[in-house]
């Protein structure tokens, strides 16, 4: 993946996520809106064929990036959840 930063303000940033598909996109922005700092965020793209994914945040106080590593490692931490989860559900049922 490529990003490429199009606003880096404080309290806004938008990125673009090349090499990605909306649904990461949008799982970042759901992330991003489960923080009381962040008054708004979404994800949108132009054409699916054509454009590379941008997500845009704004804050309501601290940093608009500062939030965007935040739900980052939030998604990490919930991938790994995930990823554990279906181990355990891979294991043979003790009878």
């Amino acid at each position: 993946m490529e990003l490429e930063v199009i606003k880096n303000e404080k309290e806004y940033l938008e990125v673009a996520l090349k090499g990605e598909e909306y649904s990461f996109g949008n799982a970042l922005a759901e992330t991003l809106l489960e923080d009381k700092s962040v008054e708004f965020a979404a994800c949108r793209m132009d054409h699916p064929q054509v454009a590379s994914p941008i997500l845009m945040v704004r804050v309501k106080e601290g940093s608009a990036l500062h939030a965007l590593r935040s739900a980052i490692k939030k998604l990490k931490r919930q991938a790994n959840e995930f990823k554990e989860a279906l181990k355990e559900a891979k294991k043979p049922k003790a009878k």
